[in-house]
């Protein structure tokens, strides 16, 4: 049964893989993840990269793309948090938010290229364009 319910997943273009509780649709979403548990990508090129990451939310095109093992991130629009290596705790919204980001935690950023050049910055918040 469980052999029927995974080609019916692929067959509609969505990826449960054995890592617990991931989910993924899009091309390439979640596509090297190894380790990482109770990740949701939706997007093509979502967390690609993501390899031991937990608990991130991913919606948009490439967003999380670079992600390796950041935990508890919230990316929102094409590009959020694109770079994303190891930061945790943040939260994008918006096109190209935190998208230069690869270490910085706890930011919020909300808006067109809002904190897009924050690299590892943290505790930050932004709202709005740029």
């Amino acid at each position: 049964m469980k052999k029927l319910f995974t080609i019916i997943a692929l067959a509609l273009g969505v990826s449960v893989n054995a890592q617990t509780g991931n989910t993924s649709t899009g091309t390439n979403a979640l596509y090297f993840n190894t380790t990482g548990d109770y990740n949701t990508a939706t997007g093509e090129g979502a967390m690609l990269n993501n390899i031991g990451g937990d608990a991130n939310t991913a919606s948009g095109y490439q967003a999380l793309y670079f992600n390796e093992n950041g935990s508890y991130n919230t990316a929102s629009g094409s590009y959020a948090l694109f770079a994303n290596i190891t930061g945790a705790n943040n939260t994008a919204s918006g096109y190209s938010s935190l998208y230069s980001n690869t270490a910085g935690s706890y930011n919020t950023a909300s808006g067109y290229f809002s904190l897009n050049s924050n690299s590892t910055g943290t505790s930050n918040t932004a709202s709005g364009s740029y």
